[in-house]
């Protein structure tokens, strides 16, 4: 049987993001008992998509910047996934060519392993070099390294308020780990903060937050995802420097940090208190946007209307979630990787129904 080369690695990687997750622990509520009622839909849309893009003759490498982030990528790649699993469809050429554009996507922008089993890599060594000479990193003290880590955590927040627990990754990136004389940085991108599109009433002004952190004696590993990594030690305690901008103007200093960590931690815990405050049918509306508005500059790119269709918002709407649909992580990888689907996409792409 016929398996392209990347899917072994892609099962690798993913099965570690899971393996240590509850199905009951995530929030707004466990979308697997959603996906159901509307996964054939959104498949066919997104193929929809990639088909345009190819009419229209455009090259991927052309357009790298309309894909979202690496580790969003990937995920969106894992939920394409489950869907055609979980879905009734027997259709190889749908999941095979949707898995095909995104995938290409990633072996145009990651530097090193593909599906980030260990690291989530996007720059290599000459361009990491320009970015530190372009922004160059400031010692840092013991209450500014405190303040940061603050500032970090309501950021993570802030995200998971915006975007669920299922779409995290467009708007919470972390790249790395990289190393250089003997210092590890990572790079953190928090680029979509202001997502008005699926929060209209947002009030806030800000958007694009950029953090560069430098570190001694210290290593990190990443699992399939950026935001899903595991430090060596404290990352509050081994920081040495730090470049901070947001929306391209520099932060720095202490003061400057206490300013910022006192304006976003109260937005953060009120658009998460918010988001957890709706009712199950308005948050099955904002997770289904918050799915399709990963993709929102590809599909304004082709010109499709990137908002969930009124057929499937009337898939479920007024549908009880689905019980039992992933009842547990607790598998072994062969087990994983028919559970979620990866068999049934390896048998799309030997023309298997």
């Amino acid at each position: 049987m016929k398996i392209p080369d990347w899917v072994q690695p892609f099962i690798d990687s993913s099965y570690h993001l899971w393996i240590n997750h509850d199905p009951q622990s995530h929030l707004p509520f466990d979308a697997w008992g959603l996906h159901p009622y509307y996964n054939e839909l959104w498949l066919k849309k997104i193929y929809e998509m990639v088909k345009k893009f190819n009419e229209k003759g455009y090259k991927i490498s052309d357009y790298l910047d309309y894909f979202p982030n690496l580790s969003s990528t990937r995920f969106i790649m894992l939920m394409n996934t489950i869907h055609y699993q979980t879905s009734k469809m027997d259709a190889p050429e749908i999941i095979s060519s949707i898995q095909d554009f995104f995938v290409t996507s990633l072996k145009l922008r990651a530097k090193d392993d593909l599906f980030a089993l260990e690291k989530n890599v996007e720059l290599n060594d000459d361009q990491l070099n320009r970015l530190l000479m372009k922004r160059p990193v400031r010692s840092v003290g013991s209450e500014e390294s405190r303040e940061l880590g603050k500032i970090l955590v309501a950021l993570a927040s802030l995200t998971h308020g915006l975007y669920n627990d299922w779409c995290t990754d467009l708007n919470y990136e972390i790249s790395g780990p990289y190393v250089k004389d003997k210092k590890l940085y990572l790079i953190r991108s928090f680029p979509d903060s202001r997502p008005i599109d699926i929060w209209p009433e947002i009030d806030w002004q800000f958007k694009d937050f950029s953090i560069i952190t430098e570190y001694e004696d210290f290593s990190a590993k990443m699992a399939f995802v950026g935001c899903h990594i595991t430090y060596s030690a404290s990352a509050v305690e081994k920081l040495t420097g730090y470049n901070f901008q947001i929306d391209g103007k520099e932060i720095m200093g202490l003061e400057e940090l206490k300013k910022l960590r006192e304006t976003l931690m109260p937005i953060a815990a009120s658009q998460y208190e918010k988001f957890m405050g709706l009712g199950l049918e308005d948050q099955k509306i904002k997770y289904v946007m918050q799915e399709h508005y990963q993709l929102k500059k590809l599909f304004d790119l082709v010109g499709i209307d990137w908002k969930p269709t009124d057929e499937m918002m009337g898939k479920i709407i007024n549908k009880k979630l689905i019980e039992g649909v992933i009842k547990s992580y607790d598998m072994t990888k062969a087990e994983y990787a028919e559970r979620f689907g990866h068999n049934k996409m390896i048998c799309a792409y030997n023309g298997i129904n």
